[in-house]
Formats: structure tokens, C-alpha cells, sequence
């Protein structure tokens, strides 16, 4: 089994925009009614006859028809306690809140994921394929969380009519962004259940109160597996107040509802992905830099959720919609983070010194099958001819120019053997920027990186001296194609379409590299080339080579690197 682990800790005095709960706290009335309790109500069991008489009639049902419980988790908890046992299968629409897995996976039920559609609208007709004489609960969130797209309720009907024996479990935890329910089928169909929640408008979430709509039959089985307690006083006297105070919630929803507007446009003129938002939440595509903006909001005590590692939702974060005035601040924080001008490095000679890593792997790889002495010259003297960006390419070149043929797959491994290997050149590489002034430019600018190494092995320097957190992006040999690598600009326009790179800011984006595929393929992408000279570089033609090729600015060292983009 996967745990649940919410990141619940550390959450006062921030913006908390991750878990759709009221952003602005419950209503007045609610602090009154328990800054007023008496001591005999903490100290006797919970009483739930009145409650249940006042809940009642706010959803106007029966008090036959309503049970409450310890928030919606217990709901979920009880409705597959009292219906599944081992091996039954339940009908999951996914990506969706993991507490339904994860109580099923309890008791050993089989669950049946289906994926929402690619734009993360309801998959109808494959929900309805999946339902047969084996399936014993339907589970349907409405809006659902985490993609807050929503379900018609003709389609809910569909379902509850080709399911007669199965129970269809409908969580309507955000019904008051959405103001749609399907409370009033509950006695049409016997084999419907919806949950409702007083932890998300209703500012409720620390007390743990929900409640559970069906009809008395369903309802009396369901109380047979409730915890007779599991609601406790506080949470009962907080409720009462709370339905006394319903134009509190309903002014509330305006300000959310005013505050998604404001948030929608504003991510659109931002160039950022989003879905149709039925919940106080929405799911926003930042490209590659999901994790950076996550981490960068963090920073700024402005928390949302990352949802990347969910099935369609790579990627993706999920950001809570406050009032009007929080969701400004939400995006005073964003936009810096997107407009900011974006600076793309070449790796190897620029970030990285590899005088002693890869040019000493071309060198004696080369030396190893030809048995001649190769130079430093030889090797720059092709870098500088430009379309072998690739080393293992050029490694070939060198040993093909010497009338000496060897498959390829024998110059990689043994490249790859002095690279990586035991005492390997790979631990021969200096990282050239320091922190101090990675972190300037990262206040600057939009970091990123496109090499023609490896992942795996940008990866291992970037960790080892614990950079990664500086770069948004990093495109690596394997996000191209062979025949689109420098001087193709393929490489370096995935890199801004990884960043969501608005075309405005495109134009003042700056590519820093050593070679002239480097400079080509900056031009060829329309931004700006610059070039610099790497360490130990034994050429003399190189920097009017770099200018010829479209460098704009051609520096020497770091530090004059530093000043010109100051």
C-alpha cells in the first residue's frame, strides 16, 4: 500500500492556497459559540439528536436520511466498510483524492482506475464500459479534486441505472463553489450516496465534520459500522453556529468565485496551461518549471500543491483560489517568475570545466584505437568546423581521419569506460560559477541549461556540487533527436517551451555557449548568442569564430561573464 502523506506541517501564518480550505478562517459566530463552552459538554459524550434535527434541515431531507461523520474521510471509510469485501472491484475515475484508493486497498478490494479524459473532462463512456456484474462501488467526485473539472448529472444517472447493484458514492465536497448537487436523487435511486464536507467553505477542516446523504435503508446499514462518537462535541457546536451563519459562506464563494476570474486571466496572459475550473481550485501547467515555481512560492510562505507526479497532471500544480486580494498576491509572486528575462547555458566549457573529463576522454579514447598522439589542437580543430557537438561523434571523426575504422558502439564504451569508470575523468570537473553568484542570477534571470552531455551525467555534476535548485530546466542529449542537435535550434526552443516562455520575453532571452554550433543554434532560435572562451583552450581563432558565427558579446572569464549581465 502507498501511504497518504499530506505535507500538513509548518502551515500558520502562510497563504495557504493547498488544500481548498477557507482561505480567511470560519465565521465569527463559530469562535463565539466555542470560546462559550461549558465544561460538562467536554466532559460528557456528544449528544446527536438536535444536530442531526438542525443538518437535516438545512440539506431539507429526513433525519432518517442523513448520517454525520468525522469529515468525509470517515464517510469514505464507513460507505466501503458497510459494502465491500475482499476482491470486490470498485470503478475509480482518476486522477482523484487518495483516500478512495487507499480505504479500498484496506480492504482488499480490486480497484478499477479509469483516466479522465486528456483535457481532464469526466470519461462518461468508459466509466459506463467498466461497470459489470463485479463491480460493487462506483466512487464519483463532483467537482472532482485534484482536476476540479465536473460531472453533468445526466451522466450521474446514466451511471445509477446501468449500476443497480453497485453503490455509487458521490463526494460533493466543493458543492458550494459549484452549486450544483445530486442530493435530490436519493430516493429515486436506492443506490446512491453523497458526502458533503464542512471543511472546505464552511472553514470547518481542524474540527472534522461531514455528513453522509442517502436514503433510511442505506442509512441504517451504514450507522451499523459508524463509531457511535466519531463526531465529536466541539465539532456539533461549531456546526450549529456555522448553518446560523450561512451569508458568511455565501459572501465567501463570491470572493473565491471573483477570485478564480481574476486568477484564470491573469495565468492566460502569463502564457501559463489551464483547465476549466469548477472548485475553489485549478490546475496550471507551468511547463518544466513546476517543481521552481512550487519551491519558489514556498520560499515566499505562498503554499500550493504540486500535483505533477499524478497520472495527466505532469507538470502541473494545483493552486487553492482565496479572495480576490489573495490571489493578486498569488500572483505578484508568479509573474516575476515567468517574466523574467531567461538565460540558457551550454555546460560543458561554460559551466563546467572538461579540459581534464571530456576532451581528455576524445584524447586518449582516440589514442587507444588509432595509437597516435592526438593534440588538443586536433580535437578543437574539429569543435571549431562545427556539427560535432557530439564527443562520441567527434571522438569517431578523429580515429576515421586517421583511416582507421571501429564500430561505434567500441569508441562509446570505451570513452564511456574512462568517463565513468573506476578513478573516471568524470571527477575531474571543476563547477566554474560559484553558488554566490549562481544565486545573483538566479534573482535576475530564469536558469537554464541545454548540453549535449547525458542526462545521467549533467545530472551527477549539478548534484554533486548542488546547483540543481538554481536551474528550471535542464535539456540533455536525450530530449532531441540526433539529427536535431546544435547547431539545429530544436534543443534550445524545447528549453523555452519548457518554461511556458512568453514571445515577448523570447526576444531578450540569452544563450551562453564555447562553440559555434553553440552560437549557430542561438541565432537559429532567434535569442541572443555570447559567447565564452572555456578554460585551457588552446585556440587562437576561436573568439573571432564565436562573432562570425553570431556571438554578440564574446567574454573570457566568469567574472567579465558576470558584468555583461549585469
Amino acid at each position: 500500500m502507498k501511504k497518504y502523506d499530506p505535507p500538513l506541517e509548518n502551515r500558520k501564518n502562510k497563504l495557504r492556497l493547498d488544500f481548498n480550505e477557507n482561505s480567511i478562517g470560519c465565521s465569527p459566530k463559530v469562535l463565539s459559540a466555542l470560546k462559550n463552552i461549558k465544561s460538562e459538554e467536554i466532559a460528557a459524550y456528544p449528544e446527536y439528536n438536535e444536530s442531526n434535527k438542525i443538518i437535516s434541515n438545512f440539506f431539507k431531507v429526513k433525519k432518517s436520511e442523513i448520517l454525520l461523520t468525522n469529515g468525509v474521510d470517515e464517510a469514505i471509510q464507513v460507505v466501503m466498510n458497510s459494502f465491500l469485501k475482499e476482491n470486490d472491484e470498485v470503478i475509480i475515475p482518476s486522477p482523484t483524492f487518495a483516500m478512495f484508493q487507499l480505504t479500498a486497498s484496506m480492504i482488499g478490494a480490486k480497484n478499477i482506475n479509469i483516466l479522465y479524459n486528456q483535457d481532464l473532462s469526466f470519461p462518461i463512456e468508459k466509466v459506463l464500459s467498466a461497470i459489470n456484474k463485479k463491480t460493487k462501488l462506483i466512487v464519483l467526485v463532483n467537482p472532482n479534486n485534484p482536476t476540479s473539472s465536473d460531472i453533468k448529472q445526466k451522466d450521474i444517472i446514466k451511471i445509477l441505472k446501468k449500476a443497480k447493484n453497485a453503490i455509487v458514492l458521490i463526494d460533493e465536497a466543493y458543492y458550494e463553489f459549484y452549486g450544483k448537487t445530486s442530493k435530490n436523487l436519493i430516493n429515486k435511486y436506492k443506490n446512491l450516496i453523497v458526502a458533503r464536507t464542512f471543511s472546505k467553505a464552511w472553514g470547518l477542516a481542524g474540527l472534522r465534520i461531514g455528513s453522509i446523504l442517502s436514503n433510511k435503508e442505506i442509512i441504517s446499514t451504514l450507522q451499523k459500522v459508524r463509531s457511535p462518537y466519531s463526531v465529536n462535541a466541539l465539532a456539533l457546536i461549531a456546526l450549529k453556529a456555522a448553518i446560523k451563519d450561512q451569508k458568511f459562506v455565501n459572501k465567501y464563494v463570491k470572493q473565491v468565485n471573483a477570485g478564480k476570474k481574476y486568477l484564470l486571466s491573469e495565468l492566460k496572459k502569463l502564457n501559463i496551461k489551464t483547465y476549466p475550473a469548477k472548485a475553489n481550485f485549478v490546475i496550471a501547467n507551468f511547463g518544466k518549471s513546476c517543481i521552481f515555481i512550487y519551491n519558489q512560492l514556498k520560499e515566499n510562505n505562498i503554499l500550493v500543491r504540486n500535483r505533477s507526479n499524478y497520472p495527466l497532471l505532469k507538470n502541473c500544480l494545483r493552486l487553492g483560489i482565496g479572495t480576490l486580494d489573495q490571489c493578486k498576491r498569488l500572483i505578484t509572486q508568479i509573474k516575476p517568475l515567468i517574466s523574467k528575462p531567461v538565460l540558457l547555458f551550454d555546460m560543458d566549457g561554460v559551466l563546467v570545466d572538461v579540459s581534464n573529463s571530456y576532451r581528455l576522454a576524445i584524447k586518449k579514447t582516440a589514442e587507444f584505437f588509432t595509437n597516435q598522439k592526438i593534440t588538443n589542437q586536433d580535437i578543437q580543430a574539429l569543435k571549431e568546423k562545427g556539427s560535432y557537438n557530439n564527443d562520441w561523434d567527434l571522438t569517431e571523426k578523429i580515429i576515421q581521419d586517421k583511416k582507421i575504422n571501429i564500430p561505434k558502439t567500441k569508441i562509446i564504451n570505451k570513452f564511456q569506460s574512462l568517463y565513468w569508470g573506476k578513478n573516471g575523468f568524470i571527477n575531474n570537473e571543476p563547477f566554474l560559477i560559484s553558488q554566490k553568484n549562481l544565486e545573483k542570477l538566479n534573482k535576475q534571470y530564469r536558469l537554464g541549461i541545454v548540453t549535449g552531455r547525458p542526462k545521467i551525467e549533467a545530472l551527477y555534476v549539478l548534484k554533486k556540487f548542488k546547483v540543481m535548485k538554481y536551474f528550471e530546466t535542464l535539456i540533455a542529449m536525450e530530449n532531441y533527436p540526433k539529427n536535431k542537435a546544435k547547431p539545429n535550434p530544436y534543443s534550445i526552443n524545447t528549453a523555452l517551451k519548457d518554461l511556458n516562455t512568453p514571445k515577448s520575453i523570447i526576444a531578450n532571452t540569452v544563450y551562453i555557449g564555447d562553440s559555434v554550433d553553440d552560437m549557430a543554434a542561438a541565432k537559429n532560435a532567434r535569442i541572443t548568442p555570447l559567447g565564452i572562451i572555456p578554460p585551457n583552450n588552446p585556440s587562437t581563432s576561436l573568439k573571432s569564430l564565436l562573432k562570425k558565427n553570431g556571438a554578440k558579446i564574446v567574454v573570457n572569464t566568469i567574472n567579465e561573464l558576470m558584468e555583461v549581465l549585469k
